[in-house]
């Protein structure tokens, strides 16, 4: 299926343009969350050759991007923290699934998976990645693997200790 590299390509794209005209350059700080909390990082995204190369080499670390499919970016819900917290950081209001200190942390990347509200439905704020696989399973989206990874180290996180 010819769409899926398409969507990897834009997924890449919307990690390095931040919403709310902000620019998410490699080596700029980030916001996004953890377990429904804010948290900083700096983002550098890489393409593995594969999916399959992806995974394997994220060693179990996803970082979910949530998208409205009526405006192809992250609802305005999903940033309303991230915004809040670090108004100056650029943003995509991703979710991590694993941080530094959490027991099953493997370092290294994180593979990009994309969930996709179904349209009509109204998003909500989902800002732990059992909220999106919840959200995925009630049928309330769709969740794409894609071949990209991010290279984010986490900066900010000591209110989760």
């Amino acid at each position: 299926m010819r769409l899926v590299p398409v969507i990897a390509f834009f997924a890449a794209l919307a990690l390095i343009l931040a919403t709310n005209g902000r620019t998410a350059v490699a080596g700029t700080r980030n916001s996004g969350y953890y377990d429904h909390k804010v948290i900083e990082y700096v983002a550098t995204v890489v393409t593995a050759d594969s999916v399959q190369a992806a995974q394997q080499l994220a060693k179990g670390n996803v970082v979910y991007h949530v998208v409205d499919p009526a405006t192809g970016k992250p609802p305005a819900i999903q940033c309303a923290a991230n915004t809040a917290a670090f108004p100056n950081d650029a943003t995509d209001c991703n979710v991590l699934n694993f941080i530094p200190t959490e027991v099953g942390y493997a370092g290294g990347a994180w593979n990009l998976q994309i969930f996709t509200w179904k349209a009509g439905l109204t998003p909500t704020a989902l800002t732990k990645d059992d909220d999106i696989l919840a959200a995925r399973d009630a049928g309330l989206g769709t969740l794409t693997v894609t071949n990209v990874l991010v290279r984010c180290p986490v900066v900010n996180f000591a209110n989760l200790r």
